[in-house]
């Protein structure tokens, strides 16, 4: 696996649009393969280039979002999604952003493959049997309301367990690729004791393979770095970033993060407006004037 660096910059405007800029460097093999994909460019308010060279190759997207909600969630890549607020005061608006990555569930999913993950042993075999036993178990779920689930009078259990035992005999890598290359085969030679139909396990292979594609793009994303950089209107006063360059927040993170839950991000800023300080300030020294006014005006009484 080559490591991929990816760079999102969000800058929050005045107007309340947004500027997204997103930028990927990495190996050729590893830049357009969907553990990572950039939202597709639609409109005039977006653009896409790719940078090849014989080293390395680059993709840089530029978005103007209008809207204060911005929502990608695409079939097996990391999905994200951000919103933001602005809240006007009686002297200041305060900007609020919340930033959220799609957890890959795998910790609790695939247990023993995410123990390989954290251990850095995923070259071992040991969590092979697991993630073919829950990817089986998925695709018939995915199968029950089908009317050819229905004509087989499918017991998924059993099928499931037999499976499982199917796939701890698997051994070596090649093996497994055998079983990539010729899964419809693998599927129905399995299913024999079952009396299947071909139709079946070719439905079947294709509802496997949705959930095996979605788990290689999380492994995919092994050696992937994410860094975050968001530039508010006025002032930081709160939020989870890990460090701060200037005005920029600045977020860090890696597969390990979306191991489980979703990562989210949050910062807030205030923006305060010095003619609003100015006329509230002279309003204030007015009223202070004026009881003071009062009150000699009293005291000679």
């Amino acid at each position: 696996m080559s490591c991929v660096e990816n760079e999102i910059f969000i800058q929050i405007l005045p107007d309340g649009k947004a500027y997204l800029r997103i930028i990927s460097i990495g190996d050729s093999t590893d830049i357009l393969d969907n553990d990572f994909e950039h939202p597709p460019f639609n409109d005039k308010n977006s653009s896409y280039e790719l940078i090849k060279t014989d080293s390395v190759w680059k993709t840089i997207s530029h978005f103007v979002i209008k809207d204060s909600i911005f929502n990608f969630n695409p079939k097996y890549s990391l999905g994200f999604d951000f919103n933001f607020q602005q809240k006007i005061k009686s002297i200041s608006k305060i900007n609020s952003f919340k930033m959220k990555f799609i957890g890959r569930n795998i910790q609790n999913e695939y247990p023993i493959l995410y123990k390989a993950i954290m251990n850095n042993k995923l070259d071992s075999l040991l969590w092979l049997p697991e993630a073919l036993t829950v990817i089986i178990d998925k695709a018939l779920t995915d199968l029950e309301e089908n009317d050819i689930y229905k004509e087989e009078e499918i017991n998924r259990p059993r099928l499931v367990n037999h499976f499982k035992n199917s796939f701890s005999r698997v051994s070596t890598f090649d093996e497994l690729k055998n079983i990539q290359d010729n899964r419809t085969v693998f599927i129905h030679n399995t299913l024999r004791p079952f009396k299947v139909s071909q139709k079946f396990s070719a439905f079947l292979s294709k509802k496997m393979k949705v959930h095996e594609d979605r788990l290689k793009s999380s492994l995919g994303l092994k050696d992937d770095n994410f860094i975050i950089k968001l530039l508010l209107p006025g002032q930081a006063i709160s939020g989870n970033a890990m460090s701060m360059n200037a005005d920029t927040l600045i977020w860090k993170f890696g597969l390990d993060s979306l191991l489980s839950d979703n990562y989210d991000l949050h910062a807030s800023s205030v923006v305060t407006s010095k003619k609003k300080i100015q006329k509230t300030s002279v309003l204030f020294v007015c009223l202070l004037l004026m009881f003071g006014i009062i009150l000699i005006s009293k005291q000679k009484k």
